[in-house]
């Protein structure tokens, strides 16, 4: 995406992938939190501190529903900051999240850069036995202990300077590397575990079950990272992708491993209420010098990592924040050999290196904790008022959790009376708050500012990269054979009405034969459908077969008679339970009879319209449009004159804006095609009045449900497209999405896998 967005003509270069994304995310996240604050959450919440990981996880995995939508909406590498400006009228609003963000970034970046300096200079203790490697929670001002904190910030902001694609490299190396170390942690340090730490209640939660919620918010630093992927957007390859599985996958990964290590770490002590900082070398020291060493290098490379992707989605914050006008404007200045933000990144370094001079790991984290979970909070609110008049459960309860943990957080600082950490939470807030109001009056005094705006599709990068062009195949060499012999199922339901209203009149009209194959419970389901086909003046048969299952009942009868058709009734509704064990009778007729099946789902139950109107074709590009064309005329052809309406659906990417969409090259180009394709097919069929639609937007689904609000079809016809597996079957199928929001009649065309034989 172009920095003509911001009023800049550079670019960001677009160098992330998927594994650089998750990579930058992990790596932001696995940082000073679990190697530095596990001692202390152990002594505090006991074994039992291993659900305060999961419920860190679980707040981080509802907030990032929010971002997810949010970022879909508003891309760009301002992340929060301009979600928050483009939902929220008051700029003011914007502008206080955005610099308490990046500072609250300033901050974790401390702390990661204290936990490197903690681990590293316990390991040189180890091996020299020098004092001047000693250890101290809160060491002198002048100690190699806080140099080394301000070494590792040096280091990658240099790395940060050369370039996104380096970074993003090295990311991928260190992340790899420091979950391979926390990994073997995890799998050595189970044999030793001891399990009476966790056989008991006393035991697990000695000191009861409030400190393990408490626990959660106090160390929530520890999920602080996933969202540096809403910062990156810009230099993703594929954002569509990327960010919401990156978002994903990332705090899924992090929360697992999280759980693992707290669980040996704390399994395994002595004495878990005294652990200290440097926990995990405490825990590993009776392995070896080896051991200790392999815990360092994890150590050092989660620090490194987590400062590393921080770093990178901090000075993006800021190079935004300044395009907006927010902060000084020489932020935004981009190098024009690296395409990196570099006064950005210098800045965010130095305001880092301050903190590495101030308090210690536990204030800062605590701190940290506290931002974070109140600008997770503040993206739930914004997603509730940006997506407001739809269903928000997930933001709602993301906002009640994290004010409970907030709550928590200053509670437990205020009782342990941690001066330094309310001290830099209130001069953050005031800092922060004074800097809003000076830029407020400085910007008055400047002509009238209007905030950037995001380019029409057509001029986007990603729109002319990722929107697809309607696409379709030769159906010439399609045919059909002549229907002599229809099968219909009847079990003597309401649901089955129109079903079988539609064969009566579709055999009267080409004068069929029915077979009416009772799978009711007696003879009597099969009163209903023999006074249609008496009504109609239809020939008809009736046939009683025994057998338990349904399915294997039409399918043997269909082997002997050989039908070219089977049409059944649907029930309206399907649950996650029937897809999760493949339970549908219709799916199982389809995968084992060698002749096309029409499913059709009622419009409301019982309803006796005897003809159908208008209709909506949805066609694809594929060899079953034909069919579809095909079967709009049986259709139309048996009763009132209809208006067929052919649509197919582009769906844009989220983060694609829809605004001026229609105007885009693709679009334009499709519906041409469109027409000309569809003209075509009904011209073959003998179809005069049909009128080809491009639709475009996020969902099929959705799509189709607006067009059918303003248009009110009789029947909605599509061709099935098979879901096979597991993941599969877990999606809920298009036409019962369809069925929950439209009232027609929907008309599902089956070809089998086995011989595909279909219709005239």
């Amino acid at each position: 995406m172009s920095n003509e967005i911001h009023g800049h003509h550079s670019e960001l270069a677009k160098e992330l992938g998927l594994k650089e994304t998750i990579s930058v995310a992990v790596g932001a996240m696995i940082g000073g939190g679990i190697f530095t604050v596990l001692g202390f959450l152990a002594g505090f919440a006991g074994p039992a501190a291993v659900f305060s990981f999961s419920i860190g996880g679980l707040i981080a995995l509802l907030t990032t529903h929010s971002y997810i939508r949010l970022v879909s909406e508003f891309p760009s590498s301002g992340g929060e900051f301009v979600i928050i400006r483009k939902v929220f009228k008051d700029p003011r609003i914007g502008n206080v999240i955005g610099g308490l963000l990046w500072l609250g970034y300033s901050v974790t970046i401390a702390l990661y850069a204290f936990t490197f300096g903690i681990y590293t200079t316990e390991f040189l203790h180890s091996t020299f036995h020098n004092e001047i490697f000693a250890v101290d929670s809160n060491p002198a001002f002048f100690s190699f202990q806080r140099a080394m904190a301000a070494f590792v910030i040096l280091v990658f902001m240099l790395v940060n300077l050369k370039g996104v694609k380096e970074t993003g490299f090295i990311q991928n190396v260190i992340v790899a590397f420091k979950l391979g170390v926390l990994l073997w942690f995890a799998l050595m340090g189970l044999k030793y575990v001891k399990g009476e730490r966790f056989s008991t209640v006393e035991n697990f939660a000695p000191n009861g079950v409030m400190p393990v919620f408490i626990g959660a918010a106090v160390i929530f630093v520890a999920y602080e990272g996933f969202q540096v992927i809403a910062n990156t957007v810009e230099e993703m390859k594929n954002p569509n992708r990327d960010v919401k599985l990156g978002m994903y996958i990332s705090v899924i990964v992090v929360a697992l491993t999280y759980m693992a290590v707290a669980y040996v770490a704390i399994g395994m002590s002595e004495d878990p209420s005294k652990l200290d900082e440097a926990a995990l070398i405490e825990s590993v020291r009776s392995w070896g010098a080896i051991a200790v060493l392999l815990i360092t290098m994890g150590a050092i490379a989660s620090t490194s990592s987590a400062i590393n992707a921080t770093l990178l989605g901090s000075s993006r914050l800021a190079y935004t924040m300044s395009d907006w006008k927010a902060f000084p404007e020489k932020l935004a200045v981009i190098s024009k050999k690296s395409k990196v933000p570099y006064l950005s990144i210098i800045i965010t370094s130095m305001i880092s290196w301050v903190f590495t001079f101030v308090g210690d790991a536990r204030s800062i984290a605590e701190v940290g904790s506290i931002i974070f979970l109140g600008i997770f909070m503040m993206i739930n609110i914004t997603a509730i008022v940006n997506f407001r008049g739809e269903r928000n459960i997930i933001a709602y309860f993301g906002v009640v959790a994290i004010i409970f943990y907030m709550g928590a957080a200053i509670w437990f600082m205020m009782a342990e009376g941690l001066l330094l950490a309310v001290i830099i939470i209130t001069v953050f807030v005031t800092v922060t708050i004074l800097w809003v109001i000076i830029n407020s009056i400085r910007m008055a005094r400047l002509p009238e500012f209007e905030p950037p705006t995001i380019p029409p599709p057509t001029e986007t990068a990603l729109a002319k990269r990722e929107i697809p062009m309607f696409e379709y195949k030769d159906t010439t060499d399609v045919f059909f054979l002549e229907l002599d012999k229809v099968l219909v199922t009847v079990s003597g339901k309401k649901h089955e009405t129109q079903a079988i209203q539609f064969a009566g009149l579709l055999a009267r009209k080409y004068k069929i034969t029915v077979d009416l194959l009772n799978v009711g419970k007696d003879e009597s389901s099969l009163n209903y459908a023999t006074e249609v086909m008496t009504k109609f003046g239809v020939q008809f048969n009736k046939v009683i077969k025994q057998g338990k299952n349904i399915s294997e009942v039409i399918i043997n009868q269909q082997k002997e008679e050989n039908y070219q058709l089977i049409i059944m009734g649907s029930r309206r509704k399907k649950t996650l339970l029937d897809r999760l064990f493949d339970t549908s009778t219709t799916k199982k007729v389809v995968d084992g009879v060698s002749c096309t099946v029409l499913q059709v789902h009622p419009a409301v139950y019982g309803q006796s319209k005897e003809t159908i109107g208008n209709m909506f074709l949805l066609f694809d590009g594929s060899e079953r449009d034909a069919y579809l064309s095909r079967w709009a005329k049986h259709i139309s052809s048996i009763g009132e004159t209809s208006t067929i309406f052919a649509y197919h659906v582009i769906l844009i990417p989220n983060l694609v804006p829809l605004e001026g969409i229609a105007e885009h090259k693709a679009i334009l180009e499709s519906q041409q095609n469109f027409s000309k394709y569809v003209d075509n097919l009904m011209g073959k069929n003998g179809i005069e009045n049909s009128k080809p639609i491009i639709l475009f937007g996020r969902t099929f689904s959705k799509s189709i449900v607006n067009a059918s609000e303003a248009r009110e079809p009789d029947a909605i016809l599509i061709g099935h497209t098979k879901d096979k597996g597991f993941r599969y079957r877990m999606r809920t199928p298009l036409a019962y999405q369809l069925m929950e929001k439209v009232d027609s009649v929907l008309i599902v065309h089956h070809s089998p896998e086995i011989n595909k034989t279909q219709t005239k």
